[in-house]
């Protein structure tokens, strides 16, 4: 028999179902979205809980001519199915298949890239300014989790909303609280009055009519609305809306399509911006991640029957986060902060041994980095975890408050490089090029686990000023046997040769001394130079190196304007070297798919840089 999810192609489809069908169908989204994040990893908790409420929004609006924004787009699976992508989702990660946020290039039903949190509100007032001014009259609705509405770019984007009054419609999806029957019986009650023709008029029409009442008219007017401030501040949750200016509709239950269906079809009607809070169960149809639902943010691969197990290997956040504990024990001035990555980043050992000097300051990267200004410039030493994707929003923090002050702040920046799975939002290309870019900032890259110790060791106990340690995500190492102690601005020269010099970030170190290893199979023998400071960058053993071969490639997972090799050609020119010059490096942005994939697409594997090497300088000559 033909499921009901096989049949939804768009909202003509929709529509044509009875309310039993549609919970059927919320039910086979659920079941789908299980099996194909079970086959491809994904963000699964936060999607489960989205599911009636996605329904019922495209049952009220008319996509793609109306536009639904979503903000980061975890929840945004199940409108993939409902738009036609059904069988796209099982390719979710995957080179050249479906992304795991949402993208305009892949879906015209998708209005606005997504990725980063707290943008929706902003990018959906943009669309409706851009509707009215053009005299169009389509619906804009935002959709913003409990997390991302704690944002500084979302209350930003709220304040400027209830300033332009527009007509727009904002989902608040809470799946961090519940709503008792009572309460749900309530709320369902004011909703219904609230929205009806009756109250919006007397709402509009109250204060000018209480403003035209003769001599005592003031007096009353003002009793009126102490007595409706003080009844509005104790029976509604939605007060800070109204004071901006927007009406608030809620909260209601996020598992009942109809009575979603209902306030949104109300709200949308509404000539003013409307927030609908809408509360629902995270990681829901699935017991392991309704009793787990951080766990089951986002996974990889997993055996749906089983849940997802932990490997429990060694990778370079769960490095960090035992190495920066064990300096914390020692160094009773060390603190630790976060902009809610405390899992992703390793911290939940820190946190649980040292929650005095932990700061968890919620989706706040800029905060983050000028409260870290603010401790070490009262004689602590602030260590700042940030994702480098994430550490692009506080780059104005990063001069202003840290950079110019010379602070000692330490920046471990996790999932630099390329990062496998959540695609072009999400990699770590950018932070060599910014953080290069101001004064008084040294960059350390690590190329293993034990370098990543040294260096931890080094920011904290020696360095003096701003210092990034970045480091890539997973497990991928070059060890050198013959490591020794850090030394700032002193490269490693891990292998000699005298044909090309070969000069690695510690995240491309692996692939890089691959292709010294390959090469030297052809007789093409290479001198292969970890860098491990970025900035300042030991260019005494790079000229030197490059002196004696004539020929320098640059290996580095980052962009190529402003990053490493650019640096360094700059500083051989200031010395008088000459060489022939080969850059590995990006200059575009990096698609979703496995690690494998986009190394080999982008051409950081061993083989391809050995080929490239190979191809420039070495074809038809003699080698050895």
């Amino acid at each position: 028999m033909e499921k009901l999810i096989d049949k939804i192609k768009g909202r003509e489809e929709l529509m044509k179902l009875n309310t039993e069908q549609l919970y059927t169908l919320a039910e086979e989204i659920r079941e789908h979205i299980i099996d194909c994040t079970a086959e491809c990893g994904g963000h699964l908790a936060s999607s489960l809980g989205a599911v009636e409420m996605t329904i019922a929004l495209h049952r009220v609006l008319r996509l793609p001519n109306d536009k639904i924004v979503w903000d980061v787009g975890h929840q945004s699976y199940a409108h993939k199915i409902l738009t036609g992508r059904k069988d796209q989702l099982k390719t979710l990660r995957k080179l050249g298949g479906e992304c795991g946020f949402c993208d305009p290039e892949a879906s015209g039903y998708d209005s606005y890239i997504s990725g980063h949190t707290s943008t929706s509100l902003s990018l959906a007032l943009g669309a409706v300014c851009a509707r009215d001014t053009l005299g169009e009259k389509y619906t804009v609705a935002a959709v913003i989790g409990d997390g991302a509405l704690s944002g500084g770019l979302a209350n930003e984007a709220l304040n400027n909303i209830g300033q332009e009054q527009r007509r727009m419609l904002m989902i608040l999806n809470d799946n961090e609280m519940s709503i008792s029957e009572n309460v749900g019986a309530m709320s369902n009650y004011l909703t219904r009055a609230r929205t009806s023709a009756g109250y919006v008029k007397s709402k509009r029409g109250i204060d000018s009519a209480l403003e035209k009442l003769p001599r005592y008219g003031d007096a009353i007017a003002r009793f009126m609305r102490n007595a409706k401030e003080h009844v509005k501040y104790l029976v509604s949750p939605g007060v800070i809306f109204e004071e901006l200016g927007i009406t608030y509709l809620g909260p209601i239950d996020g598992h009942d399509i109809r009575a979603m269906e209902e306030v949104f079809r109300r709200a949308v009607k509404l000539d003013e911006p409307v927030i609908v809070h809408v509360v629902t169960k995270k990681g829901k149809g699935y017991s392991f991640a309704e009793k787990e639902p951080k766990k089951y943010h986002g996974v990889g691969p997993f055996d749906k029957n089983e849940g997802v197990t932990q490997s429990g290997a060694e990778t370079y956040s769960s490095v960090f986060g035992d190495e920066i504990s064990r300096i914390a024990r020692e160094n009773s001035r060390v603190a630790v902060i976060t902009p809610a990555m405390m899992i992703g980043s390793g911290l939940e050992g820190y946190a649980k041994e040292f929650p005095d000097r932990f700061y968890d300051v919620g989706i706040a990267e800029g905060h983050a980095v000028t409260f870290a200004a603010g401790l070490a410039g009262s004689g602590m030493v602030p260590v700042v975890s940030l994702y480098s994707t994430f550490a692009q929003r506080a780059y104005d923090s990063i001069v202003h408050d840290v950079a110019l002050s010379n602070l000692h702040v330490v920046f471990a920046i996790d999932r630099a490089g390329l990062v496998p799975g959540d695609g072009k939002t999400h990699q770590g290309i950018f932070d060599i090029s910014f953080f290069s870019s101001v004064p008084n900032v040294k960059i350390l890259s690590p190329c293993s686990f034990e370098e990543l110790r040294k260096m931890l060791c080094y920011a904290v106990e020696e360095c003096e000023g701003p210092v990034v340690v970045r480091y890539p995500r997973g497990a991928n190492q070059f060890v050198n046997k013959e490591l020794g102690d850090f030394v700032l601005s002193k490269a490693d020269v891990v292998k000699k040769g005298d044909k090309v010099t070969i000069l690695a970030e510690g995240v491309a170190m692996p692939s890089a001394a691959g292709a010294g290893e390959l090469l030297e199979g052809k007789g093409i023998t290479c001198e292969v130079i970890n860098a491990r400071t970025i900035q300042p960058v030991d260019i005494g053993t790079i000229s030197e190196s490059v002196k004696k071969t004539g020929r320098l490639v640059c290996v580095e997972q980052s962009m190529r304007r402003g990053g490493m090799g650019e640096n360094v050609c700059g500083l051989l020119a200031q010395r008088g070297v000459e060489c022939e010059f080969l850059s590995v490096a990006l200059d575009e942005f990096v698609t979703h798919g496995g690690y494998d994939e986009i190394e080999k697409k982008y051409a950081f594997d061993s083989e391809s840089i050995a080929e490239r090497i190979e191809k420039e300088w070495f074809d038809g000559e003699e080698k050895a």
